[in-house]
């Protein structure tokens, strides 16, 4: 009777580690992901507000011109995010701005992983400048100028309205630079009014 007992508790025992290594061996854990993005398809519309410059943009993007100095603030609302543009007329105070400008972007260093600088050199349609990647949970993750070195001066920062966190938002990220790149890419400079020459 002892030896029947003892062998069924065997028994038991043994089928009970078997079907539970079998459930450990079948377990998985989920890896960690985020939100899927459905991108918007890119048509672009010219930006032209009597400003002494225009520009493409897609139609996702919301532009409102704040002031009759054409500062403007973009709205980019199906990612949740805004674009702040400046607009200053060059008079004596072009370096000025450009150290201003360098001084917002590293104003986020605190919080940036790296800040990447990309040249901007367009003699064709005189656009020179700087645009700035800025890696990390910082709160602008890009951010650019442009200037003809004359005449116009013209600044850009990009900010999603959420909390910072670079890993999530990257794939937005590089959605909305690829338009904001050809924003860059389509400035157009309009000849100073006093200048009689046509646009």
């Amino acid at each position: 009777m002892k030896f029947k007992f003892l062998s069924g508790i065997i028994v038991f025992s043994v089928l009970f580690m078997t079907t539970s290594c079998e459930e450990e061996d079948n377990y998985y854990p989920k890896p960690r992901g985020f939100l899927r993005m459905d991108f918007p398809e890119r048509e672009f519309v010219t930006f032209d507000e009597g400003c002494p410059f225009s520009f493409e943009v897609p139609k996702y993007f919301t532009v409102e011109k704040k002031d009759s100095n054409c500062n403007a603030d973009i709205y980019i609302e199906r990612f949740n995010a805004s674009m702040f543009l400046t607009y200053i007329p060059v008079d004596t105070n072009l370096m000025m701005n450009i150290e201003y400008s360098r001084k917002l972007v590293y104003d986020h260093s605190i919080k940036a992983d790296a800040i990447e600088e990309l040249v901007i050199a367009d003699s064709d349609h005189r656009r020179y400048g700087l645009k700035y990647n800025i890696k990390g949970d910082a709160a602008s993750l890009y951010q650019f100028y442009l200037t003809d070195s004359t005449d116009h001066f013209l600044r850009g920062a990009l900010y999603f309205n959420s909390a910072p966190n670079y890993d999530s938002l990257k794939p937005s990220l590089d959605y909305v630079v690829e338009d904001i790149d050809h924003l860059i890419e389509t400035v157009r400079w309009k000849e100073d009014s006093s200048n009689n020459e046509p646009n």
